[in-house]
Formats: C-alpha cells, sequence, structure tokens
C-alpha cells in the first residue's frame, strides 16, 4: 500500500514532536507574555499549606528567658527545622541548617532568622549575630536565610518560598514585633477567618466587616506564579490590620540560590484598625 508523500511527512512530525505539544492545558495554567508559564495555584492546596503553618507558628509562647536583650536560646525553644516538615517542597542548602536569634529590645521582640553552616555553633546572642558581619543589612549577609533555601523548581515551591519570606518571623513576637502580622489569604473563607481578630481584640463593628469582605469580592484571591526561564514572580494576597487587604509580589531568581530581584505591593482593600502601640 502506498502513502502519500504529505501524509507520510505528517506522520514523521507527528512521531517526532513532543508528547507535551499534545497535552491541553490546565485552567490553572497558561502561557504569559514573552512565552512565561503562568500558573494560579490551587486555593484549596495553598490555604492548607497556610493554615498548617498558622499553626505552626501560632502554637508557640514566646518563653520568659528571651525578653531580655541578648537573650540566649535555650534546649526546648522553637526549632525552625520544623518549617520544612510544612513547606514540604522547600530544603536547605547541603551543609546548612536554618536557625535564629532573638532581637529583643523593651518595647518589642521578635527571632531573627539567618542560616548555619550545621558544622559551626549557634550565634550565642542577637549582639554576636550582629557582629559576625556588622556593616551589612541582613539581606546583604552572606548568612542571609533565603540565600540558602532551595525550591523544587515547582511553581507550589516558589508560593512556599514566598510564605516563608512573609510569614517565617512570626513567631515569638512580643508588643511592636506585632505590627508584623501579613497573613497569606488564598481565598474568600480564608480572608473572612483573617477578620476574626477584629470581631474580637479590636471591637470592630460587623458593617465594617462586611464592607470590607464586599469590597475584596471581585478578587481572585488564588496565588500566582510566573515562571520564564531566569525569573519566578509569586503573587499572594495578605491581610494586615495595619493597611487592609493588599497583594504583595515577590520576584526571585528561578536557578538556586533564589535571590530577591523585586518585591512590590498594591492595596485591594484600604483599611486601618488604629491601634497603636
Amino acid at each position: 500500500m502506498m502513502i502519500h508523500r504529505s501524509v507520510l511527512h505528517t506522520l514523521i512530525l507527528l512521531s517526532i514532536l513532543p508528547l507535551a505539544a499534545f497535552l491541553p492545558v490546565t485552567p490553572s495554567e497558561a502561557a504569559g507574555a514573552g512565552g512565561a508559564e503562568v500558573v494560579r495555584i490551587s486555593p484549596d492546596r495553598s490555604q492548607e499549606v497556610v493554615a498548617r503553618f498558622d499553626a505552626l507558628i501560632d502554637s508557640q509562647e514566646l518563653p520568659d528567658h528571651l525578653m531580655a536583650e541578648d537573650a540566649e536560646r535555650a534546649g526546648g525553644d522553637f526549632d525552625v527545622g520544623s518549617y520544612f516538615e510544612v513547606l514540604d517542597r522547600l530544603w536547605m542548602e547541603f551543609g546548612y541548617s536554618l536557625d535564629y536569634v532573638y532581637d529583643y529590645a523593651g518595647i518589642g521582640g521578635a527571632p531573627v532568622l539567618y542560616a548555619r553552616p550545621a558544622d559551626q555553633p549557634a550565634y550565642r546572642n542577637y549582639a554576636e549575630y550582629l557582629a559576625a558581619d556588622a556593616a551589612k543589612s541582613p539581606e546583604e549577609r552572606e548568612d542571609f536565610y533565603l540565600r540558602h533555601v532551595q525550591a523544587d523548581g515547582t511553581a507550589e515551591s516558589f508560593f512556599q518560598l514566598a510564605l516563608l519570606c512573609i510569614q517565617g518571623e512570626q513567631f515569638y513576637q512580643f508588643w511592636h514585633a506585632a505590627y508584623n502580622d501579613d497573613g497569606i489569604v488564598c481565598d474568600q473563607e480564608a480572608a473572612n477567618a483573617s477578620l476574626d481578630e477584629l470581631r474580637g481584640w479590636v471591637g470592630e463593628d460587623e458593617a465594617t466587616i462586611e464592607g470590607l469582605l464586599s469590597d475584596l469580592a471581585g478578587y481572585d484571591l488564588a496565588p500566582v506564579v510566573t515562571m520564564d526561564e531566569e525569573m519566578v514572580k509569586v503573587e499572594v494576597v495578605v491581610f494586615t490590620k495595619w493597611g487592609g487587604f493588599l497583594q504583595r509580589s515577590m520576584t526571585v531568581k528561578r536557578e538556586f540560590p533564589h535571590e530577591i530581584l523585586a518585591e512590590g505591593e498594591e492595596v485591594l482593600v484600604e483599611y486601618d484598625c488604629g491601634i497603636m502601640f
């Protein structure tokens, strides 16, 4: 049986094209500008990760021994290595551990994350941490923790990296440090839950809360990750009592180390609780 030459050429072409060329694009994935891949992370999955991360940090109570300047950590203090049980698409660079010192200054206190070579002792306290590289900001230091956190390359891994960056230093907060309260929300249910403190601690009236939710209803709160060959941009919605609902973005290098190239912020629904410490 003879096959027409044009048909034969078509069959040969089909045989050598990659299978991916014929796979349908899922609703959460699409081609962006310049061929970039745009991925809308499942709100259910992403909110589950956020909820587990929140539960982990919210369960930590500030120990009395850390409420002093240059306080030293003790056995039984929170182990930030447990973050990776939740952020399961991230890991520390080989030979490094995620660690922290506590920065207490009387009117506030918060942890400062850093990456420690696994074969070296931890800094004794915040003063020793500062002295190790006093002339540089945390982001410029060699031990800046995000320099040594690796993502597995998936869109979800970069979402987890953004979660770590935004909320990783929110445990053991004392007094003024509570201003750092940005919490990622991925759907309307989570947005509603994030306003519970307004109902209780702040004492906001229900009409104001309903107004905030109504103004937010037109937005898709699912995280969006845009990836090209060199860069990854992660966009998430956060709520803070001192600002409202904001869209925060973080652009990093796709290849490790995932250096932060740019950060942005846009107000979606403005709110301020009016409380000042």
